[in-house]
């Protein structure tokens, strides 16, 4: 079943979070992941107040913890943690 890798980034350091992505979507790819959107001015309508969106769809929900435990995606996460707050969640497709 797909499931979805949910991020909204308030990006303090936007160089280091274009590095971040340079490096971090190649790995994404690897684990079967594909980016659906990604916006920097999501619509508002209620209740979240979200400054940087993006939504990866994968195959399952094994795929994103193998991303988010990968020896190879540790150190990009310390990236993007010192260059944006970070809210990220991750969804089971229907």
């Amino acid at each position: 079943m797909s499931a979805y890798l949910v991020v909204d980034l308030d990006i303090h350091d936007p160089e280091a979070i274009a590095d971040y992505r340079s490096k971090a979507l190649p790995l994404v790819a690897k684990a079967g992941g594909r980016l659906i959107a990604l916006d920097d001015a999501p619509l508002e309508l209620e209740g979240w107040q979200a400054t940087n969106m993006l939504i990866i769809e994968f195959h399952d929900m094994d795929a994103i913890r193998g991303l988010f435990a990968s020896p190879e995606y540790a150190p990009l996460a310390h990236q993007r943690q010192a260059a944006a707050g970070s809210r990220i969640i991750a969804l089971r497709g229907v």
